[in-house]
């Protein structure tokens, strides 16, 4: 073989062995990770905070009919403080406010915290900063035996069901979560909000449920 034709097949393997180095640099290596990571992950409408009143007949009788409805209500949507403990240690503390430009959506938390494996008291806790007055309680039924009077009734009565519903599907004033997790290496444990048993839940990342 003559020296050009060398050299050039040099040049070829050098070439060759370069590009093979640059992509196995680029390749994904399966590694496992030597902490566990405990992660936040949960949304939850804020509750709205209001002030109410109910209407008297006659400014009652000056609205649409469309719009009568007996409490007319003002308000904004409540913040919420989110504090996470590892043992006796503070982790993290922010305040939260619902998305959109009145904060009346959807709240959307996702923070991750690496933790060394081995057992953790964890703690998390959502708690309202925003105050409210106390409701009154609902007055019971009375018999009616005026149809007239009876009307009205009936419908304040299925406003304020209305109204504890909606007040249901938000996040409630106070959640929190006091659990103990062993966590091994590589591990991550979700924190997340089951709106129907309105709770904190701690899921490993198969799924299933904190020990």
């Amino acid at each position: 073989m003559s020296v050009p034709i060398r050299r050039l097949a040099a040049l070829l393997a050098a070439a060759a062995a370069v590009a093979l180095l640059v992509a196995l640099s680029r390749a994904p290596w399966p590694r496992r990770s030597e902490h566990a990571l405990l992660r936040l992950s949960w949304s939850g409408r804020p509750e709205r905070i209001e002030r109410c009143r109910e209407l008297s007949d006659a400014e009652l009788e000056k609205l649409p009919a469309h719009m009568r409805l007996r409490e007319e209500c003002e308000g904004h949507s409540a913040r919420y403080r989110v504090r996470v403990w590892l043992g006796d240690s503070l982790l993290s503390e922010d305040t939260v406010t619902g998305g959109g430009l009145r904060g009346d959506r959807a709240i959307y938390m996702l923070r991750e915290y690496p933790v060394a494996p081995g057992r953790h008291a964890v703690a998390v806790e959502v708690a309202r900063s925003d105050s409210v007055a106390e409701e009154p309680e609902e007055p019971g039924d009375e018999d009616e035996s005026d149809d007239t009077a009876a009307a009205p009734l009936d419908r304040a009565r299925r406003e304020r069901e209305e109204h504890r519903r909606e007040r249901l599907e938000r996040l409630p004033p106070l959640l929190r979560l006091d659990t103990a997790l062993g966590l091994a290496p590589g591990e991550v444990v979700v924190v997340s909000y089951d709106p129907i048993g309105r709770r904190l839940l701690a899921l490993s990342e198969a799924g299933a449920p904190d020990r």
